[in-house]
């Protein structure tokens, strides 16, 4: 189990190696779109593009490989299954996406897009001024950024090792194997991912307010609570997929119908 955890651990990082070449100009090309075109220069007067992305990209694959190997530990413990995963490295157990639970995943990836950009457009917008000041149009880069970015480093560090390690940690403490403590890391995994993008939203608002905050923690964190029950239920696989349409339907459905 130990070298297949590598093998899986080395594949997770491989992609996420690549994906920051990615989500780093797109972080770029949204602080650019959110900063007065002074304050961005200077941001990033000294700052080599080359050397960052491949400096990024290393703290990517570094970071994901050891989450994703403690993760499959975690998840083997607890009763998380990557059974798809599994089957590209162990010999004639070959495993596909079951019909239905793909097609649920589907649902709430687009259900989970919708909400996201719905929420700005129809209700956000018309409470908080900044918001109007830019509005979101397709992007590839950005299609690409949540797809391979969101979809796997994401999904990684929040449902393989973050929502592993809480079940693990509170069916210790508490001795009970009860849905509760599944339900408890699901919430504490997404509140948790949506904590982590204050920083970034203080920079693009110039503050945090009550409603920018509520805002932040919506909208990133909607999506794990679909993206947690798929883990727990379906497996980690279908965690990915349901991230990856969040982004594609944002980007080629929800963006370009909206603004």
């Amino acid at each position: 189990m130990k070298k297949l955890d590598v093998k899986l651990a080395l594949f997770i990082g491989v992609i996420c190696f690549g994906a920051g070449f990615l989500l780093l100009p797109y972080q770029l090309e949204t602080l650019k779109s959110a900063l007065p075109q002074n304050e961005f220069e200077k941001m990033t007067a000294d700052m080599p593009m080359v050397i960052t992305s491949l400096a990024f990209s290393a703290q990517l694959f570094v970071m994901s490989f050891l989450l994703a190997w403690a993760g499959f530990n975690l998840a083997r413990k607890t009763g998380f299954s990557f059974d798809i995963l599994k089957s590209f490295f162990v010999k004639g157990q070959k495993k596909s996406f079951a019909g239905k639970p793909f097609l649920l995943a589907v649902l709430f990836g687009v259900i989970t897009g919708f909400l996201i950009v719905a929420s700005d457009r129809f209700y956000f917008e018309n409470r908080i001024l900044q918001l109007n000041e830019f509005s979101p149009e397709f992007s590839w880069l950005g299609l690409a950024a949540g797809v391979i970015g969101g979809g796997v480093f994401e999904e990684t560090l929040l449902r393989l090792f973050l929502v592993s390690f809480l079940v693990w940690g509170f069916r210790k403490i508490l001795k009970t194997d009860g849905k509760a403590v599944y339900w408890a890391a699901i919430l504490i995994a997404a509140l948790g991912f949506a904590a982590l993008h204050l920083p970034f939203t203080s920079v693009v608002f110039g503050e945090l307010t009550g409603l920018i905050v509520f805002r932040s923690f919506l909208l990133n964190g909607i999506g794990g609570i679909f993206f947690g029950y798929l883990y727990w239920k379906k497996g980690f696989e279908y965690a990915i997929i349901s991230h990856m349409f969040a982004h594609i339907s944002m980007q080629l459905l929800f963006i370009p119908l909206f603004y």
